[in-house]
């Protein structure tokens, strides 16, 4: 019984990849020896990968906004411009904030014209009191008018000060090199202090931020070196953790860590990916990613038996370990495959290997 199973299992692999010959050309048995590299499937104790989902962010990320209140009059930065610390990125009306400064201004005049008095008052009764012309009262008095003159010359100045200030804020600058990723506001509207205007992103440095539970955050040190898969194009990108928060939230039981991307130019923030962290130990089977054929929506692997004949397998692979691909299910540690395969090679088909 067990003989025709395997027998009936092996007809419906042939059939499979008979019907699946568009994806995977099949290599015919002949008399011919078929040259091909080959490796042994090997168990390794490897970390446990545990897959955390994180978003990309900008090394710097400014959203800029300004105390001076006006329309705004002229821009100078487009969306998707790169722009250099300190260039104009807008420019807002600055009659009002002029208005204001020319105020403080006048209110400082104001208060050094009365500490000017003030003092010139004070001397005059500290003449009198010597010449015994004033009292004790009216001394203090003057050195009380004299004192609160002064003070309000420093407010005065720190009003200018202020409104100066406030006055520079009319010209929106870039506060670092980067890129501008987001307008609020176009020419003609009324810009109130506080108000998001323009948003910009260092164009280099790229960091993923994730969450990961409490338990998992004490297999993670700074400096440790991961593997990222970027969820728009399924990418590998290595990544280095910079930054793991000290304490967990005391809501979710979870720590937040960052991790620097090594390929930082060619990603844009905003964007998701998939960190592998390391877990504890586990004994893996593994394989070259060149020994596994995608066909039919299978994954096959062509292992040689001891009489040196091809025998393929359907197998069930997991996680890429560098140039390796675990295999959980069809291979057993020891077993030789074929690497480099472009088909699907027939059944008992003689295979020499190059490799020694």
């Amino acid at each position: 019984m067990k003989t025709r199973l395997t027998a009936f299992s092996f007809l419906a692999l042939v059939l499979l990849l008979a019907g699946c010959s568009h994806e995977a050309k099949l290599v015919p048995a002949d008399s011919a020896t078929l040259r091909a590299r080959t490796a042994t499937a090997t168990e390794k104790s490897l970390p446990r990968l545990i897959a955390v989902r994180g978003t990309i962010q900008a090394e710097d990320d400014a959203v800029l906004s300004s105390r001076a209140m006006g329309p705004v009059v002229r821009e100078h930065a487009l969306l998707g411009d790169h722009v250099r610390k300190g260039q104009v990125l807008l420019e807002i009306e600055a009659q009002m904030s002029n208005g204001g400064l020319a105020q403080a201004q006048g209110a400082l005049a104001q208060a050094q014209a009365a500490a000017s008095l003030a003092e010139r008052n004070l001397k005059r009764f500290e003449a009198l009191f010597e010449a015994k012309a004033c009292s004790q009262l009216e001394l203090d008095m003057a050195r009380m008018q004299h004192e609160t003159a002064a003070g309000a010359v420093k407010q005065a100045r720190g009003a200018v000060d202020q409104a100066q200030s406030v006055a520079q804020e009319s010209s929106i600058r870039a506060p670092f090199d980067g890129v501008v990723v987001e307008k609020f506001v176009n020419v003609g509207d009324l810009v109130a202090p506080g108000r998001p205007l323009i948003r910009v992103q260092t164009s280099q440095g790229r960091d993923l931020s994730f969450v990961v539970r409490s338990a998992e955050a004490s297999q993670l040190t700074r400096g440790t070196i991961i593997n990222c898969v970027l969820d728009n194009s399924q990418r590998d990108v290595e990544a280095t953790i910079t930054e793991i928060a000290p304490s967990a939230d005391p809501m979710t039981h979870t720590v937040t860590v960052k991790a620097r991307l090594s390929d930082a130019d060619s990603l844009a923030a905003g964007f998701t990916a998939t960190a592998e962290i390391p877990g504890e130990s586990v004994n893996v089977l593994l394989v070259p990613k060149t020994a596994v054929l995608a066909a039919g929506g299978l994954h096959l692997a062509t292992l040689v038996d001891e009489q040196g004949a091809a025998r393929t397998r359907a197998v069930t692979i997991g996680r890429t370990r560098g140039t390796d691909v675990e295999i959980l299910s069809g291979l057993k540690a020891g077993e030789t495959v074929v690497l480099d395969r472009t088909g699907v090679i027939a059944e008992g088909t003689r295979i020499e290997r190059t490799n020694g």
